[in-house]
């Protein structure tokens, strides 16, 4: 099996990156980390990995793939310039911080012949890619209404790191970078949004950005969904759940692996259930989470296939950001996908901001 060459920079989250890399040496090697911190730097080369201070240093390692795991607000800058050295790319969330900049990344794309993989891995999980299953093969018939809850618990420490919390270094809050990973599920399983009316509003910490949301989403063939999200709860937990006209599904309520196991399927008939146990006899899951998303990855750039979550998943996404902050300021429902002269297309920050960028 082809190795890709990969680097990953940034290793606060990019930690665990390293540590599920080290465990794909079928498929990948990894052959060094970039993080301008020290210490970040030694823990690497404790592991065996070679540690550079910057992306420039990690490209002339020779890669085929970098993985970025940075703040938010250096996405961009930093695909750019790995496309440009002829390096695919995967990247954390939330990708970048405008639909404006998600085309910026499809022109990249077309001028280098590189690719920008999205990092979604919640749809890497047994629950959801069985219902995904089902849906394509015509068995669950229409979505008629779902709901997505994100009851996760974020503190004080968390916010300690100078960047997050704020909008020029996260460039959002819950919604942005919480609550993508779920909503991106809501979207895959339960269709394309054409509306949105939404809230947000800080309830739990002294942060600039949103800690609680809460939105009505119709999608485009009118179905309703709702979605609710708090850094306050207790407890955390995920959860899905969708009523279509013949299944209704319950996800699993881990707050980081939703779409794993157990779901729930409840079918409107003994009929349809015996139609779906046939469909699902003898089929096996892909590998779960983000080891999942890399295997299909690799086989995506060494096969020349589609990636399995490319560009337009992170538009879908990021346009579900853009309209669910514009209808919180303006009170009024957005429609989707935005217009080309949508005047949050190439920005959702508060508009006493966008100058200072």
């Amino acid at each position: 099996m082809t190795k890709l060459r990969i680097g990953v920079v940034g290793l606060g989250i990019g930690r665990l990156h390293v540590l599920a890399l080290l465990r794909s040496k079928g498929i990948y090697d990894l052959v060094g980390v970039a993080d301008p911190t020290p210490a970040r730097r030694a823990q690497a080369r404790i592991l065996g990995v070679k540690a550079v201070p910057d992306l420039d240093a990690l490209l002339e390692l020779g890669l085929d793939l970098v993985d970025i795991c940075t703040p938010p607000h250096l996405h961009e800058a930093q695909i750019v310039q790995s496309l440009e050295a002829g390096v695919d790319v995967v990247c954390e969330k939330p990708l970048v911080d405008s639909v404006a900049a998600v085309d910026r990344l499809a022109e990249a794309e077309a001028r280098t012949g590189r690719r920008v993989a999205p990092i979604f891995q919640y749809r890497w999980g047994a629950g959801a890619q069985k219902l995904r299953r089902l849906i394509d093969a015509g068995l669950t018939g229409r979505l008629l209404t779902a709901t997505s809850e994100t009851m996760w618990r974020r503190g004080e420490a968390y916010y300690a790191v100078p960047w997050r919390g704020t909008w020029e270094g996260e460039r959002g809050g819950a919604i942005l970078s919480h609550a993508i990973h779920l909503h991106d599920l809501l979207m895959w399983l339960g269709g394309a949004p054409a509306e949105i009316v939404g809230r947000t509003a800080t309830r739990v910490l002294d942060i600039e950005v949103e800690d609680t949301a809460a939105a009505v989403i119709t999608t485009q063939d009118g179905a309703l969904m709702t979605a609710a999200v708090t850094l306050g709860a207790a407890t955390e937990t995920s959860r899905l759940r969708f009523v279509y006209e013949h299944l209704t599904v319950e996800s699993s309520q881990s707050p980081y692996k939703p779409g794993a196991e157990p779901w729930q399927f409840h079918w409107t008939s003994k009929a349809a259930a015996k139609r779906a146990a046939g469909l699902l006899q003898g089929w096996e899951p892909p590998a779960s989470g983000w080891k999942g998303q890399l295997a299909d990855t690799h086989a995506a750039i060494v096969g020349g296939g589609p990636l399995p979550v490319g560009l337009d998943d992170a538009r879908t996404a990021l346009e579900v950001v853009t309209a669910w902050y514009r209808s919180s300021r303006t009170g009024e429902p957005v429609a989707l996908p935005l217009a080309d002269d949508h005047p949050d297309r190439h920005s959702w920050l508060p508009e006493e901001l966008r100058g200072e960028r």
